[in-house]
Parts: structure tokens; sequence; C-alpha cells
């Protein structure tokens, strides 16, 4: 037993600056930058989806300045919440193991993309209604399109996406809630 502890805090102490790399960043003049992760950790191609990203401005956005004290009970908790979304566009969330691997990875990617636009003007907007929680579904495609182009493996299509994504969306959900902190 006393072996087993030994072992979960060793695996625990040795990937935690992984983990926390992955959600780190800091505001500069009113922007929030995300950290890349650390080159020699991702392959070249990895690396490829990473820097154009970075190219494209999606490790970077604008911070909400104030908590807009939204209504908890009938605020948008995430895009999907919303109608009147292209019809193509398709949740990551309902994708399942059950589709094609190579389709829902691509789908996924292209969800996160999406959805990194749509908080993108709700922050902008300092909005929390569905009102600004949408985004130009063929320019989220014509953005995958970039980021992946040259890439065939698609298992690497959605880590970067999805750091974007979950980034940008701590910031929204910050922003609406009444209890708002900044970092």
């Amino acid at each position: 037993m006393k072996h087993l502890l030994l072992t979960s805090i060793t695996i625990a102490a040795l990937t935690a600056p992984a983990l926390a790399q992955s959600n780190q960043s800091v505001i500069r003049d009113g922007e929030r930058h995300l950290t890349p992760k650390d080159k020699s950790t991702q392959n070249e191609y990895a690396n490829l989806i990473q820097n154009r990203a970075i190219e494209m401005g999606f490790f970077s956005w604008s911070v909400p300045p104030k908590s807009e004290g939204a209504d908890h009970a009938n605020r948008p908790r995430q895009v999907s919440d919303c109608n009147g979304h292209d019809a193509e566009y398709r949740p990551a969330h309902d994708f399942s193991s059950s589709d094609d691997w190579r389709q829902s990875n691509i789908g996924i990617s292209k969800a996160f993309i999406y959805e990194w636009m749509a908080y993108g003007n709700a922050i902008e907007a300092q909005d929390c209604t569905c009102a600004t929680l949408t985004a130009d579904w063929g320019i989220a495609v014509s953005s995958y399109e970039a980021l992946v182009k040259g890439v065939d493996n698609f298992r690497l299509y959605t880590a970067v996406p999805h750091r974007m994504r979950n980034g940008i969306k701590r910031d929204y959900d910050q922003m609406c809630d009444i209890r708002m902190t900044i970092d």
C-alpha cells in the first residue's frame, strides 16, 4: 500500500508541471496570452499547428474588464445552449466514440474554433446572452483548414483548439459570474 501511495505521489509530481503549463496564461495590456506548450514536448506537426494558432491570434484575447452580473438561471453556459447557429455547426460534446475517429477529430476541432470565436464575440460585446454568443461558421472552417494544412495525423487536430477554447471560455464564465475574479 505504501509503495502504491509513493508511486502515485511521484507520478503526480512529475506530471504537475506539464498539466499546469497547459493552462498557463499571462495578462498584458488587457489581453490574456496563453503560454505555448514547450516545443520539446510535442512533435513537429503539433508545433506547426500551435505556431499557426499563435500567428492567427488564437492564443490571445481581450480580458473582460468587469462582471456583467448575468442572470444565472437564464444565461447560456456554453455556445451550444443558444439557437441560430449555422446548420453545419455541431458542438464538440455531440461527437461520440461511435463516430468515425477522423471525422470526429475534424468536427471537434472546427467546433472548438467556432466556440472560441463566439466566446470572443460575447466578451468583446460584454454580453452574457445568446445575442452575441455566435460566430461565422465559414471563418471557423477556413481557420481550421489553415491550422491543419499539411498535417495528415488527425489525432493532432484537437489539442490546440481545445486549449484555446477552454482558455477563453474561462474568461467568459468569469465575466458572466457575479463573483467574477480576473487573474
